[in-house]
């Protein structure tokens, strides 16, 4: 890629004096002579990386440069060539190069390439002035040299403090990824003949979702929620939702824990415009009745032991969204070989986008064996889709 446009300058140079009357080519055999030697050059660029993946033998290439620009400049007249000018691509290509000393390597260069029409055969006599010609040109492409050197370190300095920045932003988000992770429920809630499982498939390192269970007086609380956008702003909502929720454990009434986190978002967030959609639910063990406030969300199902199943629906806005009505409190009943589950939007992302993709969930839900099973087949989803673009999360119960 460095060597192309000095090829194609090349050419364009060789072209132009084949074709331009008022450039002279004085030496037809040195202008063949650096067409091929070109040719080679660049043919040895393509290769030559490949068996120096150091970059050590790399300068090979610009220095040859500096001595075709010598020959071209020879073939088209010497001091009255107009292709002097060519030498200043291989030396911003040595120059960039890390190391003061490149500069120097540069400016050497630039003096080989000046020096190729007296080993030609140039003399002073025919060319008087090229000598301070020369010197004043390599000074002036020495110079160039020093500034694209300085450039460079300042732009690899950059680069390098961006590099350190955005390692330590991936360790900070590595760091509150694992603490994201270790919310979530380790264990099943204890409730004898039910059984709990869940995961949290995030879009990015941190994600809005969250579920979680607990025991509590009589049975198992359990909620899923689904912060609006993704990243780290709604990974800490999500926690703090979480914490909130959670801080309701004590009291037997659905509508507290939905109180304090509506009142959360809107009194401590209202200025972001930040709302959740939740299910929360509370199982009575004896009994199977799981009593449940869905706000906004919609995405739960009850499954029967026969395969058939129905969609519960959601009766409440969101947390966070302004409201002056009381929360809905619903109620379903668990039978032996039933199961309710519930899961955020990013899973109908894994088929066609649409509310009726829970039917497949459904049948996932019908066809298995423990809810730990359920958990891993939509986690194969997950990880086998293109479409993985929203975070995915689910929260099965399972009698």
């Amino acid at each position: 890629m460095k060597q192309a446009p000095v090829a194609f300058l090349f050419a364009v140079a060789v072209v132009l004096s084949l074709v331009v009357p008022t450039i002279e080519v004085t030496n037809a055999t040195a202008l063949i002579a650096a067409v091929v030697v070109m040719a080679a050059i660049t043919a040895l660029a393509a290769i030559l990386p490949r068996f120096d993946p150091s970059g050590r033998v790399l300068l090979l290439i610009p220095a040859l440069d500096f001595l075709v620009v010598g020959i071209l400049r020879f073939a088209t007249g010497e001091s009255a060539s107009i292709f002097a000018s060519l030498a200043i691509l291989p030396t911003v290509w040595v120059a960039a190069l890390p190391g003061r000393r490149n500069v120097a390597y540069a400016f050497l260069g630039v003096c080989a390439g000046l020096l190729v029409p007296f080993l030609l055969g140039s003399t002073l006599e025919e060319n008087p002035n090229e000598l301070m010609r020369g010197v004043f040109s390599a000074s002036a492409f020495g110079l160039a040299a020093a500034v694209v050197n300085d450039l460079a370190r300042l732009a690899r300095n950059h680069v390098a403090d961006v590099r350190a920045r955005e390692q330590l932003a991936l360790l900070e988000l590595e760091e509150a990824s694992v603490v994201q992770q270790a919310l979530v429920p380790k264990t099943g809630s204890g409730a004898s003949g039910y059984d709990f499982a869940g995961i949290c498939l995030p879009a990015k390192t941190i994600g809005g979702d969250f579920f979680d269970w607990y025991n509590v007086a009589g049975g198992t609380a359990f909620t899923l929620g689904d912060v609006m956008g993704k990243g780290v702003g709604a990974g800490i909502i999500a926690a703090a939702v979480r914490a909130v929720i959670r801080s309701a454990r004590n009291t037997d009434d659905l509508s507290v824990p939905l109180d304090r986190a509506s009142d959360f978002l809107e009194a401590d967030l209202g200025d972001t415009d930040s709302f959740a959609t939740l299910f929360h639910a509370r199982l009575e063990e004896t009994t199977g009745v799981v009593r449940y406030v869905d706000a906004g969300h919609g995405l739960s199902l009850h499954v029967r032991a026969d395969g058939s199943w129905t969609r519960l629906a959601s009766l409440n806005l969101p947390v966070g969204m302004w409201r002056d009505e009381p929360w809905a409190i619903a109620q379903v009943l668990l039978e032996p070989g039933d199961a309710l589950i519930s899961c955020s939007d990013g899973i109908l992302d894994l088929y066609d986008g649409t509310v009726e993709a829970l039917r497949h969930v459904a049948a996932i839900v019908a066809d298995r064996s423990s809810a730990s099973d359920v958990v891993a087949r939509i986690c194969a989803l997950v990880v086998g889709s293109d479409a993985h673009e929203d975070d995915v999360t689910v929260i099965i119960l399972s009698r």
